[in-house]
């Protein structure tokens, strides 16, 4: 009796992984913008009432595959936040998650180029902020030299994950030619600073 609703549920996976991957492959090849609901269907091989059944647009498609990179992401950063305070490991640092977010963009960087500064872009900005926010949010809440009020707190997290915004679209958007390892060592330098004068990290 259980294996027909596993293979109901495995066959549900395969289709809206389908989907999901031929929405992403079509954002890099021809843009969000231009893909079409029809330009999903052929790519995935997935019929418009099949589509519909799990997806109630594009943009839903797009939010919910979205979702499952900010988990990727999510789950990439987990060991620098949890791994404890030893010498050479991550989680022993303010902020010790943004060499992993470096990489990350850098190993989805064809995908966020062509997100990045169109009509797509402003869904995944909404979604990478709540994201970070909440990598950011340990680091900053009483940790500082005194107990901080959560207006102190919020603006330490916005300003951090603002900064971390800007300085990564102007690394795809500009093609700069910069590794990972060399963004996270100047994003650090410039904000760890500035958030430790303000009584942050």
């Amino acid at each position: 009796m259980t294996v027909k609703p596993n293979r109901m549920d495995k066959r549900i996976l395969r289709t809206r992984q389908a989907l999901k991957t031929a929405l992403l492959d079509l954002m890099v090849e021809i843009g969000y913008e231009k893909t079409t609901v029809q330009h999903i269907l052929e790519r995935a091989g997935v019929g418009r009432a099949t589509f519909y059944v799990h997806y109630s647009s594009k943009e839903d498609l797009l939010r919910r595959s979205l979702d499952g990179l900010g988990k990727q992401l999510a789950a990439e950063c987990k060991p620098a936040r949890s791994g404890g305070l030893r010498e050479g490991n991550p989680g022993s640092v303010p902020l010790g998650f943004t060499l992993v977010f470096f990489r990350h963009i850098h190993n989805q960087r064809r995908l966020y180029r062509a997100i990045v500064g169109h009509e797509s872009g402003l869904i995944v900005e909404r979604q990478m902020r709540r994201l970070l926010s909440d990598l950011v949010k340990p680091d900053v809440v009483l940790k500082g030299r005194r107990r901080r009020n959560s207006v102190e707190v919020e603006m330490t997290i916005q300003y951090v994950v603002g900064a971390l915004l800007s300085v990564v679209v102007w690394w795809l958007d500009r093609d700069i030619k910069l590794s990972p390892e060399e963004m996270n060592v100047a994003f650090r330098n410039m904000v760890l600073p500035a958030i430790q004068s303000a009584g942050g990290v």
